[in-house]
């Protein structure tokens, strides 16, 4: 599940920021490079656990491991290699979960109050980082996302294989040529509605077992 559904999934706990901002870390850890922060402020690692309980439920669910087989079949006929085909799976799904889930009002508010407030001198002071460097990566991010505003529930093909080409680019293992690009745009345009379909009951799903 990627950062925005940990959201959706966290508010249904409590829509304290510090705890929310927790449930995105280890997220943005991994959007960044870096292992994840640890901290002393008790909201925050609750949010951290929390986030890392809702993977292990999400991660074995029926929803996913079906979204994801069909993702690595489709692309596979097309000429995916596999461990590439694996990866867009995976991120792919999650990231248009994200979109499918944008309508949840209380979670965008949510979301944006989180990141708002995970600046170096409100809540970021209680995270620690790995270095500065991977600090100053983190700044970098959380404002690049507050500057893009809300989830978009209308997320278009392009912008789908585009982010996964980038999050995919440094490990040549799994990197995504021309062709595997169009692929994934082709993909993601047909996998949309069945996504979407799924959204809504995989998070009851899954708040059914955290919550």
């Amino acid at each position: 599940m990627n950062f925005f559904g940990h959201t959706v999934l966290a508010v249904r706990r409590s829509a304290d920021p510090a705890f929310v901002l927790g449930s995105m870390l280890p997220d943005f850890a991994t959007m960044i490079g870096a292992r994840p922060p640890s901290t002393a402020h008790a909201a925050i690692d609750s949010g951290m656990q929390f986030h890392w309980r809702t993977d292990e439920i999400f991660h074995r669910s029926p929803a996913f491991l079906a979204l994801t087989r069909q993702a690595v079949v489709w692309l596979a006929a097309r000429g995916v290699r596999s461990g590439s085909a694996l990866a867009v799976a995976h991120v792919g799904v999650e990231v248009m979960l994200d979109a499918a889930l944008s309508g949840d009002d209380r979670a965008q508010r949510a979301y944006r109050a989180a990141l708002e407030r995970a600046a170096g001198d409100g809540l970021g002071r209680y995270v620690r980082w790995g270095s500065s460097e991977q600090r100053d990566r983190f700044d970098t991010l959380r404002e690049r996302l507050l500057a893009r505003g809300a989830i978009t529930g209308d997320i278009a093909p392009e912008t789908v294989a585009e982010r996964l080409r980038v999050a995919l680019a440094a490990r040549p293992r799994l990197s995504l040529d021309d062709t595997a690009v169009q692929a994934v745009r082709d993909w993601a345009r047909v996998a949309r509605a069945d996504i979407s379909a799924s959204a809504a009951p995989l998070v009851e799903h899954l708040a059914a077992q955290l919550l």
